[in-house]
């Protein structure tokens, strides 16, 4: 795998923040916008310089119908989040839905719905692992990245130890977990953005089971004093994408 390049990359994003797609225009009210720059290719990510994704290009679009431009600092989730709570950053992109955020931010219509997967090592489970639901995976020991919403997996107990998927691949080889939770359309763009295969050798990705995609949203910042028309807009516009 190529992966020795991806730790140090994102130990190096955890320091900083990277700021891109500023509004050079000047004429239009300038949003401050947060997304995750370490595991969310293809809806946003890093090339090179430039922020990327389709993220991106529905900023682009629908910010400018609305009359404002915006600057994306792509750094980790848990910072992206507390920026937007804490009101340095007017909406963070591609938040699952939870009831404890809804306590902190304005949620717009979701816009975008990826699949449930679960990863394995054949090391630890030569034979398989028989899930028919996602509730076969209770008695396991399930991993995901810290930081992330995995209440629509509707599991009792998730280990968020790791800060990125690496990490979580290399907790499965290394048998300190039994599962990782994820989603096919970001596994799918780790390899199709950056060329970075995790589903090889001894790790094995599965659907989960009669469980239904799961959707997407931004954040709005309840600091924003036009939160609740920006919330409204966005979401009458989003549709389209659904």
């Amino acid at each position: 795998m190529k992966n020795g390049w991806l730790q140090s990359w994102v130990v190096m994003l955890l320091g900083f923040a990277l700021q891109a797609h500023a509004n050079l225009d000047g004429e239009h009210p300038t949003l401050q916008v947060c997304g995750d720059a370490i595991d969310w290719p293809p809806y946003t990510y890093i090339d090179g310089d430039v922020v990327k994704g389709r993220d991106i290009d529905i900023l682009d679009e629908l910010l400018s119908e609305l009359g404002y431009g915006f600057d994306i600092t792509m750094t980790s989730w848990s910072r992206c989040l507390k920026g937007t709570k804490d009101g340095d950053y007017q909406i963070a992109v591609s938040a699952s839905y939870s009831e404890e955020r809804a306590q902190d931010y304005l949620y717009t219509t979701w816009y975008y719905d990826i699949t449930p997967y679960y990863l394995y090592s054949t090391k630890r489970f030569p034979n398989g692992l028989d899930i028919t639901s996602v509730y076969d995976l209770e008695p396991y020991i399930v991993c995901g990245i810290h930081g992330y919403n995995y209440s629509d997996f509707k599991l009792d107990n998730v280990n968020q130890f790791s800060i990125s998927i690496f990490e979580a691949v290399t907790e499965l080889h290394s048998l300190n977990c039994d599962v990782f939770i994820s989603w096919h359309e970001i596994l799918d763009g780790m390899n199709n953005v950056w060329g970075i295969n995790y589903v090889q050798d001894d790790i094995v990705a599965m659907p989960i089971p009669d469980m239904e995609k799961h959707k997407f949203y931004m954040l709005i910042s309840k600091h924003f004093p036009d939160a609740v028309a920006l919330q409204e807009a966005l979401s009458r516009a989003m549709v389209r994408y659904q």
